[in-house]
């Protein structure tokens, strides 16, 4: 079976935590401890999304600063490609939340 560009997309973005965690990190949450608190989600689920964001080039892990311990995630531009198409989900959903 061939792949398509749209099957390809949805293996690195396709679910509900993915996305999520891609948003928040394209509105300024960059550590694990503030996902989890902005977000709700289950440590081991967080911490498998963004292993599988940075695998996929949406995310880059970086030392708070240098010579830190602390890691923080930043959005590449591979992930801020997405952050219209994510603006339009967002306000697809404002449009039919209630129906």
């Amino acid at each position: 079976m061939k792949t398509v560009p749209e099957a390809k997309a949805l293996e690195q973005v396709g679910d509900r935590w993915t996305l999520l965690i891609l948003w928040a990190s394209l509105n300024g949450i960059s550590r694990f401890d503030d996902y989890q608190r902005e977000l709700g989600v289950a440590r081991n689920i967080l911490s498998t999304r963004l292993r599988r964001l940075v695998d996929s080039g949406l995310l880059a892990k970086r030392p708070v600063h240098e010579g830190a311990r602390r890691l923080e995630y930043r959005v590449t531009a591979k992930g801020q490609e997405l952050h219209g198409p994510l603006r339009e989900i967002e306000a697809w959903g404002a449009r039919w939340k209630d129906r």
